[in-house]
This record gives structure tokens, sequence and C-alpha cells, in this order.
């Protein structure tokens, strides 16, 4: 496989690790005390304060252990090709932060970020047991957990 197909790959697998992490770890279901820390220590303080910078993304040196785990792994699976798989997955990851910083940081945008933003804030205000992709919407889509659209009343 080509440099790009690796590259392309990592980026493709990112995004469906997002929406997994996002629906499944971030959104767990409070069924315990430990559950109900657990979510919202991890994910849920960020929607009860989702313009505090501060909580819009993991703290460096756990985003460094993670990489490096990953790395572990990537190679073990992939061999050689863990490289270019990871190229791609610290791509999505890297793009996966600038578009959730963009879209809390910011008033609602008039160029290409308006989409996340619009899937974004409707989870955040409106829906929160659905659109989980924050970078993309692709898995929403497939796995339909894209917003209802609202129509007047």
């Amino acid at each position: 496989m080509s440099g790009l197909g690796l590259f392309l790959a990592g980026w493709f697998g990112f995004s469906f690790i997002e929406y997994l992490v996002h629906r499944y770890v971030y959104h767990i279901p409070a069924t315990t005390p430990g559950r109900a820390k657990f979510q919202y220590t991890m994910h849920g303080v960020h929607h009860e304060y989702p313009k505090d910078e501060t909580r819009l993304a993991m703290p460096p040196i756990i985003t460094v252990f993670v990489a490096s785990l990953l790395f572990l792994i990537f190679r073990f699976v992939f061999n050689t090709w863990a490289y270019g798989i990871l190229a791609g997955f610290t791509f999505g990851y890297a793009l996966y932060l600038f578009v959730h910083y963009a879209i809390h940081v910011y008033a609602p945008p008039k160029n290409f970020l308006k989409v996340w933003w619009t899937h974004h804030a409707q989870h955040h205000y409106r829906q929160d047991e659905v659109a989980f992709g924050v970078s993309s919407t692709l898995w929403d889509h497939i796995i339909g957990t894209m917003p209802t659209k609202r129509t007047a009343d």
C-alpha cells in the first residue's frame, strides 16, 4: 500500500475512533456512582462548561502517553505500515483539535466550519444523544445518529 493510502486509512480510522470514543466512552450511561464520576470527569464537565478553553482537549502528558501506546499497538499490528497509518491518525486528531477548539471558542462562523459548528452545537445544546462526530459527520450518517431536523412551529 502506498504512503498516501496508509495516511488516508489512518485518518479514516481516526474518524471512526473519534465517533466511538465520544459516543461510548464519553457518554457512558451513568448507571453507577463510579460510572457517573468517570463520565463527568472525562466529558460531563465539558458539557457543563462548553466555552471553557482549558477543557477542550486531553492534557498534553496524557496525549503523549496515548500516542506512545498507540504507536506500540500500531507497530505490533501493522508492522512498518504503522508509520503511515499513525501519521494519518495523528492528522485526524490534529484536525479534531482544531475543529473542536474553533467551534467552541469562536462565534458561529460564516465559512467552512459552519457545518461542524452547527452539528456540534446540536449535540451540546439540543440533543446530546446524537451528533457524536466532531471533525466529521460521516459516522453519524452511517450509524443513524444525525440530529433530527427542526421544523418551524
